[in-house]
């Protein structure tokens, strides 16, 4: 497995199925590659602690014999990078109505593929703001990628919900 946390403008890489180990894994290992890729944007380590809580609520399948395959490392990484932003219960949510529709290896490869997509844009820009004139300064593209991550979060707690009502 070749571990490129980090793309050539710096920002965070997550890697593809087919780059995860093909292997079964103790907790220990799942737990440093996971943490390779996820605390250098979270900056915390995803802990045994968490890893059980999130078996325990079925937020990633428990393993068998203590033995972790691609779709418990997947999903660490998901939950990793998501749960900073939506409640564990929302993240459960998704990935329930994600795993109804596709594979685990086609569902995470969607999230890695736009998420690197993202990551790879060599400048954070901020687009004009219809019916504002705003001066784009540093500041203002804090408050824009805040005011961005509240409001797709929004978005994806509304289309959870509109799912789940089907």
């Amino acid at each position: 497995m070749t571990k490129l946390p980090f793309a050539k403008n710096n920002f965070p890489r997550l890697p593809l199925w087919s780059e995860l180990p093909s292997f079964n894994l103790h907790l220990d290992q799942l737990l440093d590659i996971t943490n390779s890729f996820v605390e250098p944007m979270i900056e915390e380590k995803i802990t045994k602690t968490m890893m059980h809580n999130y078996f325990k609520a079925g937020i990633i399948e428990a393993p068998i014999k203590k033995r972790y395959a691609r779709k418990h490392l997947a999903g660490a990484i998901v939950v990793g990078v998501c749960k900073n932003v939506f409640s564990l219960s929302e993240i459960e949510q998704g990935l329930r109505l994600i795993l109804a529709d596709t594979s685990p290896a086609e569902g995470y490869d969607n999230f890695v593929k736009i998420f690197n997509n993202q990551s790879s844009q060599e400048t954070i820009k901020m687009p004009p703001v219809a019916n504002i004139s705003l001066e784009p300064t540093s500041t203002m593209l804090i408050q824009y990628s805040a005011i961005q991550s509240v409001w797709f979060w929004f978005l994806a707690r509304r289309l959870i919900q509109k799912n789940q009502d089907l």
